[in-house]
This record gives structure tokens, C-alpha cells and sequence, in this order.
């Protein structure tokens, strides 16, 4: 995300959490004491989407090949094919570390995937926002067989205090959906140089 998007976004959201709170409370706290509160509460609404947002990378998208190769869902032969993908907008914006048997590592966000040409057998996959202390991370195991193709959705879930990672692993409708609806990113560090052969960066 570009510098300008950032700040787009960060004055857009709370400019909504002023307007959704600023009458309840100056109905409580009176003018004068809301014409002080108001800025100070704006400063730090930003404050915390800045903290929030530090973390992201902007990770290197694929080429119109690789994506389109992607977008097959056809495991080289031999070998299985994982894919970890995002949708939705509950933190969108928030970028989500995918760790791929505690080795390979990519950030993605809302609308982008990750895949991966793996051996066939048992995988494991871990997620965690960008910002650990924003929620708990998520992990899943997947058995897959020569030629299988596993689509692993990354979803943030709002607790109270604290959301979660929920890992999924979709159906086949679902997963061809979401792969056809996000952006290839490439592994930050990939499963191996063998495994991505056609991903190269724009």
C-alpha cells in the first residue's frame, strides 16, 4: 500500500468512528469538554491505525503468467498444490504473516493469495497478523496426494478483546471462487526455487 493510500484510509476510518461516537458522547460530556476530547480522540484513532498498519509489507505480485498458471488449480506432475488466499473485509487492510512448514513466508492481504508446489504428504500451515498482539494467530494441517490441490481460506474473526486467525480449508466451488477472485503475491522466502518455477515479479 502506497504512503498516500495509507493516509486515505486512516482518515476515512476515523472520520466513521468519529461521526458514530462523537454524538453519544457529546450528549454526555457536554460542548466545551467535546470540542477538547474530539481532536484528542482523532489523533489517537490515527495513532492506532498507523501502529496497526506498520507491519505490512508490500509483497511482489505475480505476472500475468504465473497468475494465469495459478489460476488453473493443476498441480505439476507429482507434485501437490496449496494455496492460502484472503477475502472479506474485516481487516482488510491488516497484512497476515502465512508460514508454510516453518520455512517458507509470505504477507497477504485482503483480495491476494499465496500457493505453493509442494511434495504430497502433510503440511502445515500457520498464520498470524502482522501485528501479533492484534489477534491470535491460526494453524492447520492438510494431507494432500500427488496431483491434489488444497485451497486454504485466512479469515480474521473479531473477539471482544482480541480476534483470531481461522484457518479453512474450502470446497471445491469455494476454493475455485476465491482463487479466482485474488491476486497471486509471491513468498517473501518460497518453499523452494524448484517449486515456483514460473513466479516471477512485475
Amino acid at each position: 500500500m502506497s504512503k498516500n493510500a495509507m493516509w486515505l484510509t486512516v482518515i476515512f476510518v476515523a472520520a466513521i468512528i468519529g461521526a458514530m461516537l462523537g454524538p453519544s458522547l457529546g450528549s454526555v460530556v457536554g460542548e466545551g469538554t467535546m470540542l477538547i476530547l474530539a481532536p484528542i480522540f482523532l489523533i489517537g484513532v490515527i495513532v492506532f491505525c498507523i501502529w496497526a498498519l506498520s507491519s505490512n509489507k508490500s509483497g511482489a505480485k505475480a505476472d500475468p503468467a504465473a497468475l494465469a498458471e495459478a489460476r488453473r488449480m493443476q498441480a505439476p506432475a507429482g507434485k501437490a498444490r496449496i494455496y492460502v488466499t484472503r477475502r472479506g473485509f474485516v481487516g482488510a487492510l491488516q497484512g497476515v504473516n502465512v508460514t508454510l512448514d516453518g520455512a517458507a513466508t509470505g504477507q497477504i492481504k485482503s483480495g491476494q493469495m499465496l500457493m505453493a508446489d509442494v511434495e504430497p504428504g502433510t503440511h502445515h500451515i500457520r498464520a498470524a497478523t502482522a501485528k501479533a498482539k492484534l489477534a491470535n494467530a491460526g494453524e492447520i494441517a492438510v494431507d494432500i496426494g500427488a496431483g491434489g490441490v488444497v485451497v486454504i481460506d485466512a479469515m480474521l474473526e473479531m473477539g471482544a478483546l482480541k480476534g483470531s486467525v481461522k484457518l479453512t480449508r474450502l470446497d471445491t466451488a469455494k476454493a475455485r471462487e476465491d482463487v479466482h477472485a485474488t491476486k497471486l503475491i509471491l513468498w517473501e522466502v518460497p518453499p523452494s526455487r524448484l517449486a515456483l518455477p514460473f513466479a516471477r515479479s512485475r
